[in-house]
């Protein structure tokens, strides 16, 4: 029996990237999957690569339609489970020059990373809906470490990080802990766009995965992460950024 034996995790996300390695690594330790993304297709083809496929939810929604969240959750409720978990990997990254940034291009990084967040972690933690457990939100070094053009999304995963510090006192009475993962360069089908949107866009700033010890990290190494985080191996840990970002020096 596998550590998450019995439990049930919701992962956004899960269509790519290091939302489908955690929900393989989820599987592989025996746990359920609530998996979100937009594509379905996608979705299917990563419940295809999990031990007990048929056990695991797809969910296709948009997250950032945030009138019907409610669907999400009732969805589990029918099944007549309990979550144990969430993990908010859904997100897209973009290079924003400050000559064409607006509020509208903002937003549509902020609606996806920390409005979306916001609203799961404020369903997730509604009576009835979780068993208590561990939620992890995905920020990235671009908080920490400036990239030139990337000043939204640097602002948006720096957002998540605030709200995992200030959540924590909220949720802890509620049996929950909250915290989350600052990754550095990754290799996944986004990170890979991006390599070619900075050229585009011209950036003379030396790359920061350059500068990443262990070098360009994969989703996999990731997942081991935020597994360790969802598991009771971390019981005392909540409010906390954790790095995992190659020793980005």
């Amino acid at each position: 029996m596998g550590k998450f034996a019995g439990k049930t995790f919701l992962v956004t996300g899960a269509s790519s990237g290091i939302g489908k390695a955690l929900s393989k690594n989820i599987a592989a330790q025996d746990g359920r999957v609530v998996m979100v993304a937009r594509d379905r297709e996608k979705l299917e083809v990563t419940a295809s690569c999990m031990g007990n496929s048929q056990n695991h939810i797809i969910v296709d929604y948009d997250l950032t339609d945030f009138d019907h969240y409610k669907e999400i959750f009732a969805r589990i409720k029918k099944e007549g489970l309990c979550l144990d978990g969430l993990v908010h990997c859904a997100g897209i990254a973009k290079v924003l020059p400050l000559r064409v940034m607006n509020r509208k291009e903002a937003m549509k990084l902020f609606d996806i990373h920390y409005f979306a967040f916001i609203e799961l972690v404020k369903h997730y933690a509604r009576k009835g809906e979780a068993n208590g457990g561990s939620i992890v939100g995905v920020s990235a070094m671009n908080a920490h470490t400036p990239q030139k053009c990337m000043t939204a999304y640097a602002a948006a995963k720096s957002a998540v990080e605030s709200a995992c510090r200030t959540l924590a006192l909220e949720l802890t009475e509620k049996g929950i802990r909250i915290n989350s993962v600052v990754v550095g360069g990754v290799s996944t089908e986004m990170a890979k766009k991006m390599g070619g949107s900075s050229i585009v866009a011209g950036s003379t700033y030396e790359n920061p995965v350059q500068r990443q010890l262990l070098g360009l990290e994969q989703p996999e190494q990731i997942a081991d992460v935020i597994s360790f985080l969802l598991s009771k191996d971390s019981s005392c840990i909540t409010g906390r950024a954790i790095y995992a970002d190659a020793g980005l020096l």
